[in-house]
């Protein structure tokens, strides 16, 4: 049983949908899995039964950073140092759930997510939880810097006038009628099919910034070049903290 994955029945109460019993021999199938998905992540220390619980938009990104030393090292959290100190090998990494975000906005999948991410926390009470609030990162490892210009325009929240100053100096589109406003799927969607070769600029947390007629426009914008754009644009990755939305994406989270 060692290296097994084990479904569940989720007709049947308080169980997670899938384990994957060792998440160090199991990793290539946790991450193909779980592309696109959003949902619910357990890390169980197998020895001393300790937990974390997480939740992603996109699962597959997000558990892909655990396996990163780098950035485990730099999220410096009781869950990143306790998989650097035992490895992956002394985990188990568990789904309980799957969310289902199609159709949504990016507040209300934001909302969703939380609600369902809080209760697992407050109904598995996870001892490397250092936070026992939900939606501190939403499936990011940030850093220091990063968390705190998230908290200047994280959703829902009003920006201070030193924020928005800073913001107008760096030219985040502020003047635009459309800034900061989140865009539904369906929205995205009609942009794509009558905007040619637009591409739209977002934030982590999905507020849109500046949009541009061309990669190459865009390029400019960001002091690069028309292929690097693109390229953002395909492989789902932030580039300098932005979302790159193109027209054949519908869905950038």
């Amino acid at each position: 049983m060692k290296n097994s994955i084990i479904l569940f029945n989720k007709n049947l109460p308080n169980q997670p949908v899938i384990i994957y019993s060792n998440a160090e021999t199991n990793k290539s199938i946790i991450l193909k899995d779980n592309k696109n998905r959003a949902g619910i992540y357990q890390w169980t220390h197998i020895e001393s039964g300790k937990i974390y619980i997480g939740s992603a938009v996109n699962l597959s990104r997000r558990l892909k950073d655990y396996y990163s030393p780098s950035k485990l090292k730099r999220a410096n959290s009781y869950i990143c140092n306790a998989l650097i100190c035992h490895t992956h090998s002394t985990f188990s990494l568990s789904i309980i759930e799957y969310i289902d975000i199609s159709n949504l906005d990016f507040e209300n999948i934001r909302e969703l997510i939380i609600s369902r991410e809080q209760y697992h926390i407050d109904t598995l009470i996870p001892e490397y939880n250092i936070q026992k609030i939900a939606g501190s990162s939403l499936g990011v490892f940030h850093t220091a810097d990063t968390k705190a210009k998230l908290r200047e325009v994280n959703l829902g929240k009003k920006h201070t006038e030193e924020s928005k100053v800073k913001m107008s100096e760096a030219k985040f589109g502020k003047n635009n009628p459309n800034f900061g406003k989140a865009r539904s799927i369906e929205t995205k969607a009609k942009m794509s099919a009558t905007r040619g070769t637009s591409i739209f600029i977002y934030t982590e947390n999905g507020l849109f910034i500046n949009k541009f007629p061309s990669a190459r426009k865009a390029g400019e914008y960001f002091n690069t070049d028309n292929k690097t754009i693109l390229r953002y644009c395909s492989n789902g990755k932030l580039f300098k903290e932005k979302w790159i939305l193109s027209i054949k994406d519908t869905l950038i989270l």
